[in-house]
């Protein structure tokens, strides 16, 4: 087990059964591995398990690879990471292309579609900016950070705009309020930041954000965009 392949199966019993790299050619009923493993495989004990996404991403492709024996294969991007994956030898597939996922979407069971000796899954990965095959294992060991939440973003921020609109809602279609409407805690680090009664947040001015909704945070006065913020 690793700490990727407990995010696909969810910690159901699995181990690692081939890793990436030069290995001996296999023999299967649907013919010979290639001498080179350029993924990683995970055996799952022959128990066709569910696999999850690692976190949220898109279908680019699924399908069946006839050249190698008439694999099911799911490959998803994930945006955030910068990566692709390929999950390979599905028994079935249960999204399509173009489908949004999360961590808790079903793509498929584990199979030995293929060429496969029996029940696993050859999980593959490559950049979103190009280039062949990478080892998923030490790519993720590398590189993986755990998404952020929408609580993870909540707490104290700075301004870094000049002004930094106040508004009734989450977004920039909702009315901006004027510096009578702020808070009196806000409109007194604005005049002792600029001396004026500004109509918003001002630079370097502080403030805390105790509910997200996107790239909006709620602070005593009203929502603001924490584009144009850094938290402290």
């Amino acid at each position: 087990m690793s700490e990727l392949s407990n995010l696909i199966f969810h910690g159901a019993k699995h181990k690692i059964t081939s890793p990436y790299g030069y290995r001996d050619v296999i023999e299967t009923s649907g013919g010979n591995s290639a001498p080179f493993h350029n993924g990683v495989d995970y055996g799952t004990f022959n128990v066709k398990l569910p696999q999850y996404p690692i976190e949220d991403g898109i279908i680019v492709s699924r399908g069946i690879d006839w050249a190698y024996g008439g694999a099911k294969y799911v490959w998803i991007k994930y945006p955030r990471l910068g990566v692709k994956m390929l999950h390979y030898h599905l028994d079935s597939y249960r999204v399509k292309k173009g489908q949004a996922v999360n961590k808790n979407t079903i793509i498929g069971y584990t199979g030995k579609t293929g060429k496969a000796t029996g029940i696993h899954l050859h999980l593959g990965l490559k950049l979103l900016s190009g280039g062949g095959y990478v080892d998923p294992e030490a790519w993720f060991e590398k590189n993986y950070t755990e998404p952020i939440t929408e609580k993870d973003k909540t707490g104290t921020y700075k301004v870094t705009a000049k002004v930094l609109n106040v508004r009734s809602g989450p977004g920039t279609k909702y009315k901006a309020k004027k510096f009578r409407e702020l808070s009196a805690d806000a409109q007194k680090k604005i005049l002792k930041l600029t001396g004026k009664k500004k109509n918003g947040y001002v630079k370097n001015m502080t403030f805390s954000v105790v509910e997200v909704c996107g790239n909006w945070g709620r602070t005593p006065s009203g929502w603001v965009s924490l584009n144009y913020c850094r938290k402290i």
